[in-house]
């Protein structure tokens, strides 16, 4: 069952949509019109109580400002290297947000733009037509399916048409907590790659694959982050100890996971599937203190990110899948996210 209401009103007056899928077990999905942001994923634990497991904002009117939020961003997610590519011989030059680098779309983030909303038999269809401001030379239409089944399945079908010749990397920079606990830390996780990309010293992808085996960086075997994270060596240098790592998946049978994060303290799980070729995974170091749903505060490691889709920067890697569309063709991406207790 779908249903909408009323979620609150940006600073300019809009009004928000949300939206609420329910599935037969009592779980259900939330989500806003506002940047296509999947705002609450209450699913069952072992103990067959109900819990949250995204962060999210509570109020309308607080939004706009709140970083920890599922956001769909586009038309590309992270990094373009200074803002620069080159397709059919046409250079480009984005608008840099970022010191020198484009970041998450810059002033076109879709993740912060109001989308359009409507029910479509058991799928919320949120759209979008993205004008560009920021270099890309042509337009976008953007389309995002929800669904929520009855298995605790939700599934994002990403569907971005292009009006040029362009560049399309979107993912959702949603935050899990399966346990509610506020330090994720204590999740354990398995990722299906064995290699992570390699970066340099701004921490972009520039070519080229490094074994993760033995490292801090490995998850090809069900592994407590906090374990990973003690024994991590040098491997997170001077900076905080956190994730930001861009993995190339591994080719998996069809129908099987590309990663699994489960809570042992509420026995709740989560797979994640899709058909892109790479993950970020992002451990919120907790620079930034926001307080969140049901008056939660914010604070380091609240939440953690598997996010879909191409290497970032590959518009500039030869040796990783292409993000470029071409004019008129679509980019068509799912990935699913499965709940289950154990």
């Amino acid at each position: 069952m779908i249903t909408s209401d009323l979620y609150g009103k940006l600073s300019d007056g809009r009004e928000v949509r949300r939206f609420t899928i329910a599935n037969k077990k009592g779980e259900y999905v939330q989500i806003l019109e506002y940047g296509a942001i999947i705002h609450s994923i209450v699913v069952l634990d072992r103990n067959g109580d109900l819990g949250d497991v995204v962060l999210g904002c509570e109020s309308g009117e607080r939004i706009e400002g709140f970083g920890r939020a599922g956001r769909v961003i586009g038309r590309v997610a992270n990094r373009i290297k200074r803002g620069r590519f080159t397709i059919n011989g046409v250079k480009y030059k984005l608008k840099c947000n970022e010191g020198k680098n484009f970041l998450h779309g810059a002033d076109d983030d879709y993740g912060k733009k109001l989308w359009t909303g409507r029910i479509e038999g058991e799928s919320v269809v949120l759209s979008y037509f993205d004008n560009d401001t920021v270099g890309f030379k042509c337009g976008v239409a953007a389309q995002v399916i929800y669904r929520f089944d009855d298995l605790s399945r939700l599934t994002i079908e990403y569907e971005f048409t292009a009006q040029g010749d362009t560049v399309i990397n979107p993912t959702n920079h949603a935050y899990f907590d399966l346990s509610g606990t506020g330090d994720v830390r204590d999740h354990d996780l398995w990722i299906g790659a064995s290699n992570r990309v390699h970066k340099d010293n701004e921490g972009l992808p520039d070519g080229g694959l490094v074994p993760v085996k033995g490292t801090a960086a490995d998850f090809t075997y069900l592994r407590c982050v906090r374990e990973a994270m003690k024994y991590g060596g040098d491997y997170f240098g001077d900076g905080p100890v956190s994730y930001d790592e861009f993995y190339l998946l591994d080719k998996q049978e069809s129908g099987k996971p590309v990663a699994d994060l489960y809570s042992y303290n509420v026995g709740r799980g989560m797979r994640t599937y899709t058909d892109m070729p790479a993950m970020v995974l992002y451990t919120d170091p907790g620079t930034k203190r926001e307080t969140g749903k049901n008056g939660r505060e914010l604070g380091p490691y609240c939440g953690i990110c598997l996010e879909t889709g191409f290497v970032p920067n590959a518009v500039n890697l030869p040796e990783f899948d292409s993000p470029v569309v071409r004019q008129g063709a679509s980019l068509r991406s799912t990935t699913v996210y499965e709940f289950y207790t154990r």
